[in-house]
């Protein structure tokens, strides 16, 4: 951890409300450095960690991914494992296994399906349809889909950013917050399909769901039309 990066119990949840009790002391004069001369708001991330073993369904999804790219790569399961357990360990400090006997949790090896999907997003891994995703990597998959323009069912390039939960109607790109909106990244095959047969019957048939951007990402993206 770096040292703005605390370890905390949860005492107390109140609406939203969160008191925690740090479990090292707070670096006090760290912070007045960061703070000095900022008239801003004071935020601090919070990540709930969860301590319940993986799941099956997680490794089911490790191993589909693996599969992938040992299909485009020609790489062999057992050595892609050991770079990515490699890579995990350097991150982490921990080991990390999917056997029977582990001990790791569903918080770890969501970190290390995350850092197989960058790989596979990066490289341009051709995915197969129909992925069951766990819940833990649900929003970060489709957000990479967005990020990346790849079709979140199909994994074609050049993918639509759809504004997906509420359409844009007949207002302009130019005038309007894209922030309040939700977005996907769908091949021009499945965002037709999607206007075919309305967004209900659609994500119940693909289970895709929008994911938030900030600014800087719609303006990436070039969503506004800028």
């Amino acid at each position: 951890m770096n040292n703005l990066s605390y370890l905390a119990k949860i005492t107390n949840v109140d609406g939203d409300k969160v008191t925690l009790q740090l479990k090292e002391s707070l670096n006090i004069e760290r912070l007045k450095t960061i703070f000095d001369g900022y008239d801003g708001e004071r935020q601090a991330e919070i990540f709930i960690k969860d301590p319940r073993e993986f799941t099956a369904q997680q490794r089911r999804f490790t191993y589909a991914l693996l599969q992938d790219i040992y299909t485009y790569t020609g790489e062999p399961v057992e050595s892609l494992k050991d770079v990515f357990y490699w890579q995990f360990r350097y991150l982490t400090g921990k080991d990390i296994s999917l056997s029977n006997q582990s001990i790791n949790t569903v918080d770890d090896v969501a970190m290390l399906d995350e850092l197989i999907l960058d790989f596979i997003f990066s490289n341009d891994i051709p995915f197969r349809e129909g992925y069951e995703i766990p819940p833990q990597n649900t929003q970060y998959y489709f957000y990479k889909c967005v990020t990346t323009r790849t079709c979140c069912i199909c994994g074609k390039k050049n993918a639509d950013i759809d504004h997906f939960d509420k359409a844009l109607g007949r207002r302009k790109r130019k005038e309007i917050d894209h922030t309040g909106f939700t977005f996907a990244a769908l091949c021009r095959q499945h965002h037709t399909e999607k206007h075919q047969m309305g967004i209900a019957r659609f994500k119940n048939k693909y289970h895709v769901i929008g994911v938030k951007l900030n600014q800087e990402q719609i303006t990436k993206l070039r969503i506004g039309g800028r």
